[in-house]
């Protein structure tokens, strides 16, 4: 169906032969006709087409123009534009200069990419997971101090505010005061936000506008400061490391404060950290100590290692985590991905029950003939477009909503084959009443409820100055409200679950460039399950690390992105260890552990 190549002797001075060239290598890449591909369409939201693809786009265009570009630097911010007019945009100046580059292909040059090279033959390293925890460590004492005439704008802070200006005033710095609620609009060399201290519910996504206007300015230190009060859930410590990676000559810093830190002792620490020359995103102080917190290798213990039984099957775990046949086990987000995995290997090693809740409609026992013989997305799209559909985008829905419901059936029919009963539940989690509905629901059909494990959430990376409330609000709300819900519907159980397993990521525990949202989305999500736990109950976020690819249940590493961080030289967990490794965290995880890192790789 694809259009024939460009030719290679298309000119890169005439912009009309680099376009028809851009849109040949869209219409073979993506299986759709040259016509039907507007060049002002959005490549990722309507094609499916993401950074990746558009990195290997860009390779392919880099050979059949014969352009000598850069793979490693040129190809890279080709694979930024979002639209096939885009891309002959940043192709034409580039190598004209004659400047000619749209302004919709200068927004793109600018949104978020990965650090995705062009397309690699390079195998990934598979790995079973690591387990580390975080531990805080002493930091030296400051024994610098800011430098004289600094600007620092303090944003907020209240009553805090006029005492902290006094204090820089002393130390030789200029403050200027920005009352809570106003954008700052001045320049600075310091930034510090006290509108994080005492907020009375957390801070994002409402206050993302702040944190974007105080970096516009290109501040060399951005500080804020947050109490350490117990369910506050606020994200923020994802949130600074992922600003540290964004930001990579600024120095940003969350500083954790006591509960009944005064106003004196809130201004010692701001002080401290101004003058501070660590590149720390998260410093915990009380008392005048100051930890950071560091990720360390820690095992299960020699149980876990000797007791794991025959390799891959997960019975003495299962038996171990109190997991059999009567049990009954709710997988939020786990009909699809890596949670499936997960509700496969306990099936296998309990036979317990299954309850699956997830937003995919609940599938029809078979497929509908005219699409069941496309065994992949290339395929679905041939036959959703000789069935007369002309629009791209909704091809791309309708080929999203087939391969869903595949997923999920592929999930309940295996389930049931090894000996587990299950039910599929299509929910929204962050419908509070339908969620409370279909816990009742489980419980009321079985008598108890033992297990939860939460894993849904949705992506949508850009830097953070490219970053929208609304779409942040969306990333945080799916993971942190949805979560909530689960957690508050469980609780009114006369018998609720022994565990919650809530799944989170490695951004958060080590920020990711274009993933602001997600990481602070993920590390509120610790707070979430520390607050839920009792001495009867553990609640557990585990942040997990890149899964490989596999033949069912990949989750979001597809083949191309593996080929990514296999350039990258990041290691992905193995899908069929990771699964065995969380029945073992909970198997033999020490009750008061909250929080674990599983990864291959460091990030």
């Amino acid at each position: 169906m694809a259009e024939p190549e460009a030719p290679a002797t298309a000119s890169p001075t005439d912009p009309d032969a680099v376009l028809d060239a851009v849109l040949s290598v869209v219409a073979d890449r993506t299986g759709y006709p040259v016509e039907m591909i507007e060049p002002e369409l959005d490549l990722e939201a309507d094609l499916s087409v993401d950074s990746i693809k558009r990195a290997e786009i860009a390779g392919e265009l880099a050979v059949r123009l014969g352009l000598p570009l850069d793979a490693s630097g040129e190809l890279d911010g080709l694979s930024t534009a979002r639209t096939a007019a885009g891309i002959t945009g940043l192709l034409v100046e580039r190598l004209t200069g004659t400047g000619d580059t749209p302004p919709e292909a200068e927004a793109e040059a600018e949104a978020a990419d990965d650090g995705s090279p062009a397309e690699s033959t390079a195998e990934a390293e598979i790995l079973a997971p690591q387990r580390l925890e975080f531990s805080e460590e002493p930091l030296a004492d400051v024994t610098g101090a800011i430098a004289a005439g600094s600007a620092v704008l303090v944003l907020g802070g209240g009553e805090l505010a006029p005492v902290l200006a006094d204090r820089l005033r002393a130390a030789g710095a200029s403050p200027t005061l920005v009352p809570a609620g106003e954008l700052p609009t001045a320049t600075a060399d310091a930034v510090v936000l006290l509108d994080t201290l005492d907020a009375q519910q957390p801070p994002l996504p409402d206050a993302l506008p702040l944190f974007q206007a105080a970096l516009a300015g290109a501040p060399g230190t951005v500080v804020a400061v947050e109490r350490r009060t117990e369910g506050a859930a606020s994200g923020l410590r994802g949130f600074f490391r992922s600003v540290a990676r964004e930001y990579p000559d600024l120095k940003a810093t969350l500083v954790e404060v006591a509960a009944d830190a005064t106003a004196d002792a809130v201004s010692d620490a701001v002080i401290t950290e101004l003058a501070a020359t660590e590149r720390e995103p998260v410093v915990l102080t009380d008392g005048g100590r100051r930890r950071a917190l560091r990720l360390t290798p820690t095992d299960l213990g020699a149980l876990a290692a000797t007791g794991a039984g025959p390799a891959g099957e997960g019975q003495s775990e299962a038996e171990a985590a109190g997991l059999d046949r009567e049990s009954v086990v709710l997988l939020v987000g786990g009909a699809r991905g890596i949670t499936a995995r997960f509700a496969r290997t306990i099936a296998s090693a309990s036979r317990c029950r299954v309850e699956l809740m997830g937003r995919t409609p609940v599938p029809a026992p078979s497929e509908d003939p005219a699409t069941a013989g496309a065994t992949d997305r290339a395929g679905l799209r041939s036959a959703f477009l000789a069935s007369g559909l002309t629009s791209p985008a909704e091809v791309e829905r309708l080929v999203g909503a087939v391969l869903a419901e595949r997923e999920v059936r592929a999930t309940v029919d295996a389930l049931r084959a090894l000996g587990s009963e299950v039910r599929y539940h299509c929910v929204d989690v962050l419908d509070t009443e339908a969620v409370r509905a279909t816990v009742k629901d489980i419980y009321a059909e079985h008598g108890r409820l033992d297990g939860v494990v939460y894993a849904a959430g949705v992506i949508e990376d850009k830097l953070l100055a490219e970053k929208t409330t609304e779409s942040f609000g969306r990333v945080f709300s799916t993971k942190v409200d949805g979560a909530r819900a689960v957690l508050d519907a469980v609780d009114v159980l006369p018998r609720g679950p022994r565990f919650a397993v809530l799944f989170g990521s490695i951004a958060a525990a080590l920020g990711n460039r274009g993933q602001c949202d997600y990481a602070a989305a993920n590390d509120a999500l610790e707070e979430l399950g520390r607050r839920w736990s009792t001495d009867e109950r553990r609640g557990l976020t585990v942040h997990w690390g890149p899964w490989a690819a596999a033949e069912t249940n990949g989750g979001m590493v597809t083949p191309a992105l593996m080929r990514s961080y296999a350039a990258r030289g990041i290691k992905l967990i193995d899908p069929d260890e990771g699964p065995l490794s969380l029945l073992r965290e909970l198997a033999w995880g020490a009750p008061e552990v909250h929080a674990a890192v599983y990864t291959a790789s460091g990030w």
